[in-house]
């Protein structure tokens, strides 16, 4: 039989040389929607904030290879995952061959993965057998032309080089010797060689083990998301800003921080949206806040399609003014783009799962739309102990609601959270602080042209 797809890809990566593996990972992260170099003996894959700077350790226990090198924050291992993991650096992801197929295989929409697979060794592992088909259980002709398989176990050293037919011969006379042992492990021939079958009990059929259930492959549910976890989080995030574009809705967003449980200090950002670049946001702060960059605005803004405007105190009239760029304004909008950017920050996670909302409580969903649960734990950024993410997501996109909760290096808890509400219904009225008392409408200071939405 031929050979299965995942031992094929483990074959085709362990043979290659290693500047074709470097291009290959290049590939592969750019396929994932990464921007990537191959500097030296690194590949350097760059989106948005997120570096990866991937190494390959192709050590074992015979071969020697370079160490791997220290600014390496994901190590590939060809051979034990455990002993690359003791060369890796310790803040290292370490991916093994299997790991490494999983994201070809299901990592990547349209089958994108088997073509990056194709275009560097020349094989689509869509067209061999499926995985745990290769091999099987008859014998196979090794090296020198001997023959491997269940009966040549049975065989003594003098009789594994014979021809193919003798030796078949033989290991079948052995086999028919040993089922038809007669009581106190005595040889009887049996009928099928000219003896006489014994009047001995005849041992009770064994049941044969069922047939496990083949697993299904992963089904998309939403883009950059299947049945098997998020796949693709810059997908997603693309499609949650196209389906924000085209909606209004009140945006509630709260970040917090502890210390051992205890709140230290906490923002609220509550934005309207009627359009992409007419919103009003307002942000409230309470106690101390230490980390940063955090996801909730700086300042208090309004957006009338042309103008955003910024309520800031050390303004001459507490008002600073920008003028939309034209380009900008025909995009997704300032709050669409920040949405999917939180997105791509923390969906990212190392593992995640996906469930159907059976039930939900939510007025809002109440028009029939599919909704699904992803569930993620750890991830590289932003760099933390107990990482968890939970999302509500629609087939078409768009993130109803997100939660993160984790733990800084330096024990500082952080949770982020936000929620869409009143989608479809949402106006924007202009905010009181705006007007200034003398009459006039504010916003002295005026930067022009390309500016965000």
């Amino acid at each position: 039989m031929r050979q299965s797809r995942r031992s094929r890809f483990g074959d085709l990566i362990r043979a290659a040389s290693p500047s074709d593996r470097r291009r290959f990972l290049a590939d592969l992260w750019t396929a994932r929607g990464w921007e990537t170099t191959v500097e030296d003996r690194l590949v350097v894959a760059r989106r948005g904030d997120r570096i990866d700077r991937i190494a390959v350790d192709a050590r074992s226990r015979r071969l020697l290879s370079p160490p791997v090198p220290d600014e390496a924050t994901v190590v590939v291992a060809l051979g034990d995952p455990e002993r690359t993991r003791r060369v890796a650096p310790d803040d290292a992801r370490v991916l093994s061959v299997d790991d490494l197929y999983e994201l070809v295989r299901y990592g990547l929409l349209g089958g994108r993965g088997d073509e990056v697979v194709a275009d560097h060794f020349g094989v689509r592992l869509a067209d061999l057998p499926a995985d745990g088909g290769g091999g099987g259980a008859g014998g196979t002709e090794g090296a020198g032309g001997a023959r491997t398989g269940p009966f040549a176990s049975l065989l003594p050293p003098a009789l594994s080089s014979l021809p193919v037919v003798p030796l078949l011969f033989v290991a079948l006379l052995l086999a028919a010797v040993a089922v038809t042992a007669g009581p106190g492990g005595v040889p009887v021939l049996g009928e099928a060689l000219g003896g006489q079958q014994p009047s001995v009990p005849t041992p009770a059929a064994t049941t044969s083990e069922p047939t496990p259930t083949p697993t299904p492959e992963p089904r998309t549910v939403a883009p950059g998301v299947t049945t098997a976890g998020v796949e693709n989080a810059t997908l997603l995030a693309a499609a949650h800003r196209r389906a924000a574009a085209n909606r209004s809705y009140r945006w509630t967003l709260r970040y917090r921080e502890s210390i051992a449980g205890d709140e230290t200090g906490r923002e609220v950002e509550v934005v309207h949206v009627e359009a992409p670049h007419v919103y009003v946001s307002e942000v409230q702060r309470a106690g101390r806040l230490r980390a940063f960059p955090r996801p909730t605005a700086s300042e208090d803004a309004y957006a009338d399609g042309t103008t955003r405007y910024a309520r800031r105190p050390a303004e001459p009239d507490g008002v600073a003014a920008r003028v939309l760029d034209p380009d900008v304004r025909d995009g997704p909008g300032r709050q669409a783009s920040r949405a999917a950017r939180y997105l791509e920050w923390y969906l990212s996670a190392d593992e995640t799962t996906v469930t159907r909302v059976e039930s939900v409580t939510n007025a809002t969903v109440e028009d029939g739309t599919p909704l699904y649960r992803i569930e993620g734990r750890d991830t590289d950024f932003p760099r933390s102990r107990g990482y968890r993410v939970e999302a509500i997501v629609e087939e078409s996109g768009f993130v109803r609601s997100m939660r993160v909760t984790y733990e800084t290096r330096d024990g500082l808890g952080v949770e982020v959270w936000f929620a869409y509400d009143a989608v479809g219904e949402t106006t924007v009225t202009r905010p009181a602080w705006l007007d200034r008392a003398d009459g006039s409408n504010g916003g002295r200071t005026v930067v022009p042209a390309n500016a965000s939405g």
